[in-house]
């Protein structure tokens, strides 16, 4: 296959996942392709499905045939360069192509150069960004530290992430922020931290992460630390939107892609998974603006602004992070509880499933059963 031809197809497979991947004028989809993808790899994950398979499953697949023992050696590799994902089951290894983010860019911390960095910045913030912005089920949602934080109401406890960490059986792990160490890349050093190793993952996640060298093993203890520092930091923390989440992202508002992409909307929130919102009591509010040094989504209009000297909450900028009620010297900040707010799936599994449901709807879902059924790819 040509190669434009054989990047072309690479493309359109994956924009089937549940992000996709889509096409641009520019051509920079493909050209992240080129760069993370040989043609032998792009070939073989063209004969990968979206949902987890064995070997033999992607085996029968390829044309011209090749050897079982030559295709698991080839998945193995890839796996472990982080372009598709494996899942260790009891019976054998699994294997499925993965969407770009969180996905395989994530996974590149060892392999980005300042060339593809650009590259993947520009389709981030650029068509990426409409793919992965969405008003149903977005991938990621946000939760406050939990720590020192008046709630009104805590209304479930899957909002806790603390809790969620305490009672984790673990294993727990950190790795560097791709986003982070991508702007550095480029020169363009993060305005909000100099922390760098404060993307944690769990369970499968932490194994996996570590396993391939991206990830560095911790305790229990250790991970509530740096929740804690990503507070004192001034660090949005984004879990997987799920009630048990595989990671948990720390994030700040000039490099992470999913907050800068999102700033741009006019009504950011619109796009955030939220069980809270911020709310000002005006009696107590002296607007000194430490709030605002502190918010990472330019949520808190300033006394000119709002017209009354008291800072205000715009609630269409607002993603319930908590970070302006962890540091108000009046105590004039609280959270309360977000009326839009929705009950994440239950896993990672049941996350995707939703997510293709919403895109492909109830036809389209019995059509990918039908395909599994059969043993085809989608």
């Amino acid at each position: 296959m040509e190669a434009d031809t054989l990047y072309r197809k690479l493309q359109q497979h994956l924009d089937r996942m549940p992000v996709g991947f889509p096409a641009t004028e520019s051509g920079v989809e493909i050209r992240i392709l080129r760069q993370l993808f040989t043609p032998a790899e792009a070939e073989l994950t063209l004969q990968a499905s979206a949902i987890p398979e064995p070997a033999a499953t992607i085996q029968r697949r390829v044309k011209p045939a090749m050897p079982l023992a030559e295709v698991t050696s080839r998945l193995e590799q890839m796996a472990n360069a982080g372009l598709i994902l494996r899942i260790h089951a009891k019976r054998e290894p699994l294997y499925a192509k993965m969407i770009f983010a969180v996905g395989f860019y994530e996974r590149q911390l060892k392999r980005l150069t300042p060339e593809l960095e650009r590259d993947c910045r520009e389709y981030l913030l650029g068509a990426y960004a409409q793919a992965v912005h969405s008003k149903k089920t977005p991938q990621l949602r946000t939760v406050p530290v939990n720590k020192a934080i008046p709630v009104e109401r805590n209304v479930a406890t899957y909002a806790g992430i603390r809790a969620y960490v305490e009672s984790s059986a673990g294993p727990f792990a950190t790795m560097d922020c791709i986003c982070r160490h991508g702007r550095e890349l480029l020169g363009e050093k993060c305005a909000q931290t100099s922390f760098k190793e404060n993307c944690l993952t769990l369970g499968v996640a932490a194994r996996e992460m570590v396993r391939i060298g991206q990830g560095r093993s911790i305790s229990r203890e250790e991970m509530l630390d740096l929740l804690d520092a990503a507070d004192r930091e001034g660090l949005v923390l984004q879990p997987e939107n799920t009630k048990k989440p595989l990671f948990v992202c720390c994030c700040c508002g000039c490099c992470c892609a999913v907050l800068t992409s999102a700033k741009r909307f006019p009504k950011p929130a619109e796009y955030f998974s939220s069980s809270f919102q911020a709310e000002v009591d005006a009696d107590l509010c002296d607007a000194c603006g430490v709030c605002q040094t502190r918010c990472q989504m330019d949520a808190l209009l300033d006394g000119d602004a709002a017209g009354d000297g008291k800072i205000q909450v715009d609630r269409e900028r607002c993603i319930g992070c908590g970070l302006c009620v962890t540091t108000c010297p009046s105590g004039a900040l609280r959270l309360v509880e977000n009326p839009r707010r929705k009950v994440p799936p239950d896993d990672t599994k049941a996350l995707y499933m939703q997510l293709l449901q919403e895109r492909y709807g109830a036809w389209g879902m019995a059509k990918l059963a039908g395909r599994k059924l059969l043993g085809m790819k989608f």
